[in-house]
């Protein structure tokens, strides 16, 4: 019995000698790190260079161009009274010059899409009522052939900024630049954009 212990544990170290002398001899390989996949490069969305106010743009036979902004603190409406601003904000008046130069009619771009941006900060239109300033809000919806339109659009922005700070913007196809955005999550990102700077 005390001779087969002997045994058994002579079998036992002569393996484990033999596996240590075969260990040495093999070279140790590193794990593989895995290497860091390159992030893909966000493109935002490349706005086209502004013109001046004045200059006209032409899209699906539809002639636009913004001929005039101006910034008041207050205005008179066309119902006698005289209207304030909120707040910390101003108003900004864009005067668009608009011609149907089709055969057909055509609908007249809603009041949506047209915008003012200042940096990645858009401003959408709302009522103005202003007198004697034709509102863009209140005219009809169609334009027949040859027809010219000669209206305002109202904006309310903060009364820090100046006519230098803002863009004005048609987007035919959106109402939304979203500058700040990667153009591939946006579908709209990648629409027409027709620029023009407030500042003469």
């Amino acid at each position: 019995m005390k001779t087969r212990w002997i045994l058994l544990l002579s079998s036992l170290l002569g393996l484990l000698i033999c596996t240590a002398c075969g260990s040495a001899g093999t070279p140790i390989i590193p794990s593989p790190v895995p290497s860091a996949s390159p992030q893909p490069t966000v493109v935002y969305k490349s706005l086209p260079t502004p013109v001046s106010p004045g200059q006209t743009v032409v899209y699906d036979d539809l002639q636009v161009a913004m001929s005039q902004a101006e910034i008041t603190t207050s205005y008179p409406t066309e119902y006698g009274s005289t209207r304030e601003p909120p707040a910390g904000m101003k108003f900004l008046w864009i005067r668009i010059l608009l011609k149907n130069l089709g055969q057909e009619e055509r609908d007249l771009p809603a009041p949506e899409h047209f915008i003012v941006l200042n940096g990645e900060t858009e401003y959408q239109s709302i009522y103005g009522h202003r007198q004697d300033h034709a509102d863009y809000m209140a005219l009809t919806t169609n334009m027949v052939q040859g027809q010219e339109v000669d209206a305002w659009l109202r904006f309310d922005i903060p009364a820090d900024l100046e006519l230098q700070d803002l863009w004005f913007a048609f987007l035919p196809k959106s109402s939304q630049i979203s500058v700040g955005f990667s153009s591939s999550d946006y579908p709209w990102a990648d629409n027409p954009i027709y620029l023009w700077t407030c500042a003469p």
